[in-house]
């Protein structure tokens, strides 16, 4: 084996060498292969950058949607942004003045003797006198009445002066008809044309046609006189001033029946039952203060009757709207009383009716069952029917509300009942642990609204200061600017947010009032 044999089989060749027998490579060869290479390799790099800068836009691209989409987005609204103040108050009901069982600002009306002398007949009980005839006689002399306002105080004849009483009683003969020529001039003045109305008067009364009036043998009275219980009997002697007929009773006794405390009483309700006799309430501003009955006339009759009426007590719909207790009223009576288990008489006696000017709800019942009671017997303490919230109302924020204000009450379930201030108070009071502060009320504007709750906790909201349809956004989506300012960053689609600068205006519940020329409502801004 020559030495050659461990060499490199593939000698390198030069080009240029021409010495040994081998055939050379084609000079050309070698070259285009490099030259195709390098290209290739070229392209691939070029390739390849396509590629990878294709993966990383895209992957940009989609970190980018990816980011966008994962913020929190919050539309901006449209909307009224109110400031408040928040105090403690307390939802109860109001105490109102204690109802006392007199049922009369005058009591039970009586007749009085105007004279000396002895009973020789009275009226039934449960009779009604009118205007023109005779309620008792003294010494067989009858006792006429008159309808009018002034007392029977003197003798009335020719020879009595001019008065206001000569007056009412030549009104009252003229209403009877004994003026039907004309004759009186209505002037208070007793001429021969009075002394001749009274002559007939008596005559047709079958009594001595003296043509004049003795003090104590008649009776002025604001009206028709119902006989509810006489107290002198036939054959007693009296004096002036002696009572002679109550114009009323007035149910007195063992209670046998009484509303509850808590008890909410409206217009008609029972209040408490008197041995058999119950006493409604009726709320109205009208005093009942006298027997209503046949020929009874006024405000307290009108209301009575159109209450009747609400009560279902016309079915004949025979009731007028008029101030006149007719038979028709009578009826109405006695079917109510029936109704409602009171004696039936068709009289509406003094007591029977106790008046309230609003519904009242009982807080403090002072008789039951078995107590007695008697005209001026305390029978109840009430309170309002509406439920209302007390605050203490700082002196600091007593410029905060005024009368008539809407508030919104959080009541302890954490529900919302609007209501109104219905009393602000005007001394300020001093305590140690509230401080200088001024008594508020607020009414519940809701029917119903607090029922069964009392002294129960809760929170009225007053407002300070609002603004009505503004722009608002969440206050967190608001960012400062390094510059000074402030801006929201909006969704501008396609994956991208903006900054939008804005001014910001009223803070309230979270939100701020925002202002700005590129902002509309419904646009999302991005919230932490």
């Amino acid at each position: 084996m020559s030495e050659s044999a461990n060499e490199d089989p593939t000698p390198a060749v030069d080009a240029s060498d021409t010495s040994s027998g081998a055939d050379p490579i084609a000079p050309a060869t070698k070259p285009r292969w490099r030259r195709a290479s390098t290209w290739i390799v070229i392209l691939a790099i070029i390739a390849a950058g396509a590629v990878i800068a294709w993966v990383l836009s895209s992957n940009s691209s989609s970190e980018t949607t990816d980011t966008v989409a994962a913020l929190n987005l919050t539309e901006v609204e449209r909307t009224t942004l109110e400031e408040k103040t928040t105090l403690d108050g307390t939802l109860g009901f109001v105490a109102g003045d204690p109802i006392v069982y007199a049922g009369s600002t005058t009591g039970i009306v009586s007749v009085t003797a105007g004279t000396n002398g002895t009973i020789t007949s009275l009226p039934a009980e449960g009779s009604t006198v009118e205007e023109g005839g005779i309620l008792y006689t003294i010494d067989e002399q009858p006792v006429i009445v008159f309808y009018g306002d002034i007392p029977a105080y003197r003798s009335l004849t020719t020879r009595s002066t001019d008065g206001a009483d000569v007056l009412q009683l030549e009104e009252a003969l003229t209403r009877l008809g004994y003026d039907e020529d004309g004759d009186f001039d209505l002037d208070g003045d007793f001429t021969d044309a009075t002394r001749d109305a009274i002559e007939a008067l008596q005559e047709d009364l079958g009594i001595d046609d003296t043509g004049g009036l003795a003090l104590g043998s008649y009776v002025f009275f604001d009206g028709p006189i119902y006989v509810a219980e006489t107290t002198v009997g036939v054959g007693e002697a009296i004096n002036p001033g002696t009572p002679v007929i109550a114009t009323s009773t007035m149910p007195s006794g063992t209670v046998t029946a009484i509303a509850g405390e808590g008890d909410v009483l409206a217009h008609g309700d029972t209040l408490l039952v008197v041995e058999g006799n119950p006493i409604s309430l009726f709320v109205t501003d009208v005093p009942f203060y006298r027997t209503l009955a046949v020929g009874s006339a006024g405000e307290d009759v009108s209301i009575l009757k159109a209450s009747l009426t609400s009560f279902g007590f016309d079915a004949g719909e025979t009731l007028t709207a008029d101030d006149t207790f007719d038979e028709a009223t009578g009826e109405a009576v006695v079917a109510w009383q029936s109704a409602i288990g009171a004696p039936v008489d068709g009289v509406v006696n003094i007591g029977e009716i106790i008046v309230t000017g609003d519904p009242i709800r009982i807080a403090t019942a002072h008789v039951g069952v078995g107590s007695n009671v008697t005209p001026g017997s305390t029978l109840f303490t009430p309170s309002t029917s509406t439920s209302v919230v007390s605050v203490q109302l700082p002196a600091e924020n007593q410029d905060l509300v005024v009368l008539g204000d809407p508030v919104n009450v959080v009541m302890p379930d954490d529900s919302d009942e609007p209501g109104t201030v219905s009393s602000i108070g005007s001394i300020a009071i001093r305590s140690p642990e509230s401080g200088t502060y001024f008594e508020l009320e607020v009414t519940l504007d809701r029917d119903g609204a607090g029922a069964g709750l009392d002294e129960a906790p809760v929170e009225v909201e007053i407002v300070d200061d609002r603004a009505v349809d503004v722009l608002a956004v969440p206050v967190s989506a608001l960012l400062a600017l390094s510059e000074g300012g402030y801006a929201v960053e909006v969704d501008a689609g396609g994956g991208t947010t903006m900054l939008v600068g804005v001014e910001a205006g009223m803070y309230a519940d979270g939100f701020v009032e925002v202002t700005s020329s590129q902002l509309e409502a419904g646009m999302r801004v991005v919230t932490p």
